[in-house]
């Protein structure tokens, strides 16, 4: 599935949302009512930063035009609150819940233990895509200090959030390819964390979503010279073409695969890599997945489907998106989302998975 470009989905999506009445699906179900919106990270993080953002803007497109509350909920690289929504511990009314959350599209895949509650019990909203920036300590690369002698580097210590997630799998599916000399240091808890661990030097690599590489890496690390991009991950199209960031392009920062071949004088090929193709283009296409409790309500569940697709049409929203992410938001809607969280577990190669299950530490 290609992305669709902004454009795109304003012409497709925010249409049909008024030809199907606008903001009256919910018929006053969120009139003078407070909705908790929950964030599996900290605050600050690169998941709060965005959730900030619609919760700021998402109010004026729902019926009743309520107040919307972030309520951070972390552990266990997120799936602490993604249990517990799931499974609704703590959640008085459903109707008025709902979570913005990094998720694993993976975890089914891998048969993650951490993942207590059966993914198709939440009732999607919509699925945002993001791409992603990788970063590490000048002092780490040898040589010509290019992204490519990463590959020759030694003691590359890279943060992670969990052993099973997403993020340090394809950390150590990106180092085994390299066969750079490497270690995970998992457990952080925040990005802000990670970045501070950085400037001590305690750390020196780091993967991100493009709104926390804009927000936090750039100003505190990047411009300030501790440390320098290294490449970006995106995903790959229906046509096999490799689709990322233009605004990381042209600041010269290259995909994984053209350092890769920087170093290695070939392209990518095999199992470990076709397991991170897998994983770049579930988390590319799904970094955040938008949803509420099994519990919620046809009439909830359909007016925050609407205000989600009608920010889309908002000039305010799309403002702020654009100058704190420096990208447009990609935003899918719950159809387009389901149909990625099921494409990332159908007709797995039994090779892909092993590899999958081997990095992310599962047996």
């Amino acid at each position: 599935m290609q992305f669709r470009t902004l454009r795109s989905l304003v012409r497709v999506i925010v249409p049909l949302a008024l030809a199907l009445g606008g903001g009256t699906a919910g018929a006053g179900v969120f009139k003078d009512k407070t909705i908790s919106l929950i964030v599996n990270y900290g605050a600050g993080g690169n998941v709060d930063t965005e959730a900030r953002i619609f919760q700021r803007h998402l109010p004026k497109h729902l019926d009743g035009k309520p107040t919307i509350i972030v309520q951070n909920i972390i552990g266990a690289a997120g799936m602490n609150a993604i249990n517990q929504l799931g499974l609704q511990v703590g959640i008085k009314e459903p109707s008025l819940t709902f979570g913005f959350m990094t998720f694993n599209a993976l975890a089914p895949v891998i048969d993650d233990p951490s993942l207590k509650v059966n993914v198709n019990a939440f009732k999607v909203i919509a699925g945002i895509g993001s791409w992603y920036a990788a970063y590490a300590r000048k002092d780490i690369l040898p040589g010509r200090q290019t992204p490519a002698d990463i590959a020759k580097a030694k003691g590359v210590y890279a943060a992670g959030y969990a052993r099973s997630s997403n993020h340090d799998i394809r950390l150590r599916l990106m180092f085994d390819l390299m066969g750079t000399d490497y270690k995970v240091v998992t457990g952080f808890q925040s990005v802000g964390a990670i970045n501070k661990a950085i400037a001590q030097g305690e750390i020196n690599f780091m993967l991100s979503t493009l709104p926390g590489y804009e927000t936090q890496a750039v100003p505190q690390l990047i411009e300030t010279g501790i440390a320098v991009p290294m490449w970006q991950l995106g995903a790959v199209g229906e046509d096999g073409k490799q689709l990322g960031s233009p605004e990381l392009a042209n600041r010269g920062i290259k995909y994984f695969e053209e350092v890769y071949t920087d170093a290695h004088g070939k392209a990518p090929s095999g199992p470990v890599y076709d397991a991170l193709v897998m994983s770049n283009n579930s988390s590319a296409k799904l970094a955040r997945l938008v949803m509420m409790p099994p519990g919620a309500s046809a009439a909830a569940l359909a007016e925050m489907r609407m205000g989600f697709m009608a920010l889309l049409g908002d000039a305010g929203f799309l403002a702020e998106y654009q100058n704190i992410v420096k990208a447009d938001p990609i935003m899918f809607s719950s159809q387009q989302a389901e149909r990625v969280l099921a494409n990332a577990v159908a007709n797995v190669d039994p090779a892909v998975k092993r590899v999958l299950k081997e990095a992310a530490g599962v047996d």
